[in-house]
């Protein structure tokens, strides 16, 4: 368990806070759990002493809290404050806490934790139970039907069948695949037995997934199984004025994002200066002309070792720089994990593995050292051990020294089970049947993964339609998410291709900082035909340091559904 680390030495954390424009005076820096506090001064900087694990919680009056985790590699936090708008919203509530069906109707077009059901409108924060609730803004229109939208979105809920014949979402009930029971739907107050396979998508303005038993039991026999409320546009008429105020879904790209030669201008000048040689000799010349001057700097020398070996093909003299500069990297993480992606990238897997082994014991409590050394012994084919990496990774969550996150847990459990799907003879363990996720297996699977747990970034998913989604990996759309990541210590995310939608899809970024002046490294990977004996992998590498701009990442081409199964 992270919150478990054994004493760690004090070191002195600086930085500044801003918001945005100016710098923030007196803003409240705490690490919690220890009497040490302080506050920015007048040009917005601050001391604190703090040691790795410990979390540190800024806080402003007005402003969203801003809670960071102290790294094993932390020494500056340069933090962006945002205005706590929910904070706002809920003083100007009053009267009781419970509200009566009318006050819920008048709340409704403006609060999408509010839902209309066959039976009233229900709150998701005092309904009785867990009610798990998608907004508009939420839900990612290139799907094609309900049953895409409510897949991998939900912890513990599955999905089966298509969009062409139709299938069932279980939420609860026993294990049995043979022996599930189903949800029932209510859209828009009309009770349904079978999935609505063909309602618009885009037309969707609310989806809650509700389980407790006091409420579904209104449903009668058929709620046995939960309900899944669906509210769509066209089934909740309100004033024109009032539709005026929400999101307008205008999700069309409009192919502005930067292209890897566009970004070029924005580039160091030693890197400007490489890319601007056609030959060996020319290129060392630059190379030696700026060694000097950027000794101290590892960015140096991995955008060196990346020139060389990509755009040069000197892979030796590329090796030799890595090795010659070691040190630079040697016991920081962030650092090692860029180079392992390159690694990877360029197939050298048995020396990512060697960085992976030297992370795991630099992190032992992070949750993504266990996937990452995993992986990395499959990818040299030492299935074993990789097996054994994921066995213990279970072992250690369930007897509670790591705390598991469902974010996490998913992903950890689809690479685990197409390891075991596709070299159970290879494994050493003797397993009589693999259960995969009939989702994920025969899709186009793309899992990201970043090296610095403090950058904030968003990815835009473009389908061959030229409609997108975005994943928002920020503070300020997205803060409970990262400070699961802190608390659970992993950096990974996982998105399915719709396999219905074949054709090229495009990954864009938008790189938002880290909280210091370094760029930040993006390892994507691209699995076609996923658990299928011909799947296969992409590895790529992208380094972030352009902010505030849209780049283009990659395209992929989505085969689809390639054959009958």
């Amino acid at each position: 368990m992270i919150s478990g680390l054994h004493a760690q030495e004090m070191r002195t954390i600086k930085g500044s806070v801003s918001d945005g424009q100016n710098p923030m005076k007196d803003v409240h820096i705490q690490v919690q759990g220890r009497e040490i506090q302080t506050f920015t001064n007048a040009g917005g900087k601050y001391e604190i002493q703090a040691a790795a694990g410990d979390f540190l919680k800024y806080s402003y009056t007005g402003m969203k809290d801003y809670i960071v985790r102290v790294e094993d590699v932390t020494r500056f936090l340069n933090l962006i404050m945002i205005p706590d708008v929910e904070e706002l919203s809920e003083v100007t509530v009053t009267g009781s806490h419970r509200k009566s069906q009318q006050d819920l109707a008048i709340e409704y077009p403006t609060n999408p934790r509010i839902i209309r059901t066959a039976f009233g409108y229900l709150n998701a924060d005092t309904a009785p139970g867990r009610v798990s609730l998608l907004s508009e803004e939420d839900i990612n229109p290139v799907g094609l039907c309900i049953l895409n939208v409510i897949r991998n979105r939900f912890a513990g809920v599955r999905t089966t069948g298509d969009c062409q014949q139709g299938g069932d979402i279980i939420i609860r009930g026993p294990g049995s695949v043979s022996n599930q029971r189903v949800a029932v739907y209510d859209v828009d107050g009309l009770i349904l037995r079978d999935a609505p396979i063909w309602l618009d998508i885009n037309q969707i303005k609310r989806i809650a997934i509700v389980s407790s038993v006091a409420y579904s039991s209104r449903y009668g026999a058929l709620g046995n199984g939960g309900v899944i409320i669906i509210n769509t546009l066209a089934g909740n008429p309100q004033d024109p004025k009032l539709k005026d105020l929400a999101r307008l879904r205008n999700n069309y790209y409009k192919g502005d994002a930067l292209r890897e030669a566009q970004v070029q201008k924005d580039l160091p000048t030693y890197l400007t200066e490489l890319n601007g040689t056609t030959s060996y000799e020319a290129a060392l010349e630059v190379y030696n002309a700026h060694e000097g001057r950027y000794r101290s700097s590892p960015y140096f020398f991995l955008d060196s070792y990346r020139h060389f070996y990509d755009r040069l093909g000197e892979e030796a003299f590329a090796s030799e720089i890595i090795e010659s500069n070691f040190g630079r990297f040697e016991g920081n993480a962030v650092l090692m994990k860029a180079l392992a992606y390159l690694y990877q990238e360029h197939g050298r897997h048995r020396e990512a593995l060697e960085l992976y082994k030297e992370i795991f014991i630099l992190r032992p409590h992070y949750s993504q050292s266990y996937m990452d050394l995993a992986n990395a012994y499959r990818d040299v084919s030492q299935y074993d051990k990789a097996a054994r990496m994921f066995f213990r990774y279970k072992y250690l969550v369930d007897e509670n020294f790591l705390v598991a996150s469902d974010n996490f847990s998913k992903i950890v459990q689809h690479e685990s089970d197409n390891l075991l799907k596709l070299h159970v003879r290879d494994v050493g363990v003797n397993i009589d049947k693999i259960l995969t996720d009939p989702y994920v297996d025969n899709t186009t699977r793309v899992v990201v993964e970043w090296n610095d747990t403090e950058a904030e970034f968003e990815l835009q998913f473009v389908n061959p339609e030229g409609q997108y989604h975005t994943w928002k990996h920020t503070y300020a759309e997205n803060d409970k998410r990262l400070l699961d990541e802190k608390m659970k210590g992993y950096s990974a995310e996982e998105q399915i291709i719709d396999r219905a939608l074949p054709g090229q899809w495009t990954i864009n970024a938008r790189y938002l900082g880290n909280k210091s002046l370094t760029p930040t490294y993006l390892k994507v990977t691209t699995y076609y035909n996923y658990g299928e004996r011909d799947q296969q992998k992409r590895v790529q590498a992208f380094k972030l340091s352009v902010r505030d701009v849209w780049q283009e990442l990659l395209t992929l081409n989505n085969p689809g559904i390639s054959r009958v199964r």
